[in-house]
């Protein structure tokens, strides 16, 4: 009978115990990176009344008489399962996917922890939120672009300087379009008309020229004066023509030529009788708008000043193509000095006629900044719109392999920048294609940077961000996996310490050794379940109370046996 009390209280106890691990459990359910826990028991040791005996010849065998004392906990363990994340675009913020912890420090021993709230001490360095243990990780060393081996505090360089660093190359990309050799000027009239209904020539007369193809309708007569009008490179420009019976198109096609082509610097334009009987103008092409015939104007009148309306219309000149220059096309970029001067230089490509060719010109600070060398050049671009090559032009018997200027700025002079314009018949760099000029430049100099801000990958590489646009690594979170993490034992702090079953940490960075990876701008939530915490509350409830009335039962029988003796 006292065997039942016992064993009443031990469930009791063990009832008890599992409402501790519940309340606790619940009690986190809010707290970063908790880990549930969970209470195994196990029966204590069973009294035997008899032994169990074999079968015999004669018999069966019996079982033997065994009873419990109760039931004892043997284990609280931690149910080390992935929590939910939340998002908080807190870029301090850090949570973990798969089995890793983070490794901090008290300033005794190392710690580990799921817990990535973390913030920045006034030291710089990386730390707990709640606790102040401070974040362990490799540092870098930009001297030798390599991480540390050792595990040291991860510290954020607020006060850091990123010194200027002068421009060694400038990248060139982008297209040149195609269609942009230099036209000029091209104008015909409507198909001329004679008197005999034939097609006319250079050797047609005026006279015998008519309105329509039937022979009707005289344009001009004898005696007549044709006057010539015109506007050819922004100069207007005009002369006339007198009439004679033997007066002929050659002849009204020399004197439009003459007017034409006497404005100063003007020269090559054309005017002929096609085979279709057509008069056409023609300025050259490598005139461009400097010869651009922008209208020009026949008409005509007789001795009294009358105009001949139906010469004017019959010999009206449409425009088939107007008069270009060759395309020009402008690339600006910055560079800077090794004293963090900004330098504005200006690339100026343009097209060479008849080639698939640019020559290219550089000026730097609009010119007020001296140029020592390879400042022209030219661009060769394949039949395939590919880069062939970029040239500069020689000084003498020397050919510059950069563009070079004083920055007169005290800086170190000169400044020497290699020009890429890409792989020669790649489109990774300058083009040729028809469409769109699209040009771009990068250069990998810059100014003087101060310390913005930092971001933190997946992989717990902490990237600084400078206020010059230079983003460099800074250090990397190490992680820490155990071959048993349930097995860790808790410490104030929302932290863990390693122990003998937990095993002793594989320490490393993730993606090299270690499988978990980070997600920054989040929090692990707890795993706590709960629905199955209430569940296992009423199952609790419910132990302890029939626990509890295993007890009275036992003490009501206890109180009879008692009461026989009276």
């Amino acid at each position: 009978m006292m065997r039942s009390l016992y064993s009443a209280v031990s469930g009791m106890v063990g009832n008890t115990l599992r409402l501790d691990v519940i309340g606790n459990n619940i009690a986190n359910v809010n707290t970063v990176g908790f880990k549930s826990g969970r209470v195994n028991f196990q029966e204590t040791l069973g009294q035997i009344q008899q032994a169990a005996t074999a079968p015999t010849d004669n018999g069966g065998g019996s079982n033997g008489i065994q009873i419990g004392t109760g039931t004892l906990a043997s284990a609280v363990d931690q149910l080390y399962t992935q929590g939910s994340l939340q998002m908080t675009g807190v870029h301090t913020d850090l949570a973990i996917q798969g089995n890793g912890l983070f490794v901090v420090n008290n300033g005794e021993m190392n710690l580990y922890t799921r817990d990535g709230s973390f913030s920045i001490d006034s030291a710089g360095r990386l730390v707990g939120a709640g606790n102040a243990f401070v974040v362990q990780g490799y540092s870098y060393d930009s001297a030798t672009s390599t991480y540390s081996t050792s595990l040291d505090d991860v510290y954020l360089p607020i006060n850091d300087v990123e010194p200027a660093k002068a421009t060694t190359t400038v990248k060139l990309s982008g297209n040149l379009d195609a269609d942009s050799e230099p036209t000029g000027s091209y104008m015909k009239t409507s198909v001329l008309n004679d008197n005999s209904s034939g097609i006319v020539d250079g050797g047609t007369a005026l006279v015998e020229l008519r309105q329509v193809a039937s022979g009707i309708g005289t344009l001009v007569e004898a005696g007549d004066t044709v006057h010539i009008g015109a506007v050819v490179g922004d100069q207007e420009v005009s002369t006339s023509l007198e009439v004679s019976s033997g007066t002929s198109l050659s002849d009204l096609a020399t004197a439009i030529e003459e007017v034409l082509n006497s404005p100063e610097s003007v020269s090559g334009i054309t005017v002929t009788i096609d085979a279709d009987g057509r008069m056409v103008v023609e300025s050259p092409d490598q005139m461009g708008t400097s010869a651009e015939i922008e209208s020009l104007n026949l008409s005509a009148s007789d001795s009294t000043g009358q105009i001949r309306g139906t010469f004017s219309a019959a010999l009206a000149l449409s425009d088939i193509e107007l008069a270009r220059d060759a395309g020009s096309f402008v690339e600006e970029t910055t560079v800077y000095d090794a004293l963090g001067f900004a330098h504005s230089v200006k690339f100026t490509f343009t097209r060479v006629e008849g080639l698939n060719e640019f020559t290219w010109e550089a000026s730097v600070d609009n010119g007020e900044t001296e140029i020592l060398q390879g400042g022209t050049g030219r661009i060769a671009l394949q039949a395939d719109g590919s880069l062939d090559a970029l040239v500069y032009d020689a000084i003498g018997d020397q050919v510059p392999t950069s563009l070079s200027f004083n920055p007169g700025t005290g800086a170190e002079s000169p400044i020497d920048v290699q020009l890429d314009a890409g792989t020669r018949g790649l489109f990774d760099g300058l083009t040729m294609l028809r469409g769109t000029q699209s040009l771009e430049s990068s250069q990998d100099g810059y100014a003087k940077g101060t310390f913005a801000r930092f971001d933190i990958d997946e992989s717990g590489r902490v990237m600084g961000v400078f206020s010059n646009g230079m983003v460099r690594p800074i250090g990397q979170l190490a992680l820490a996996e155990f071959t048993n993490p349930s097995g860790l034992s808790r410490v104030s702090g929302n932290a863990y310490i390693e122990n003998a079953n937990s095993g002793p940490p594989t320490i490393g960075i993730s993606g090299e050794g270690i499988a978990s990876t980070l997600t920054p701008g989040a929090l692990e939530q707890s795993n706590v379940d709960l629905t199955r915490e209430f569940t296992d509350m009423i199952v609790a409830q419910r132990g302890f109370q029939s626990s509890a009335r295993v007890v009275t039962t036992a003490d009501e029988v206890l109180s009879e046996l008692i009461n026989i003796k009276r």
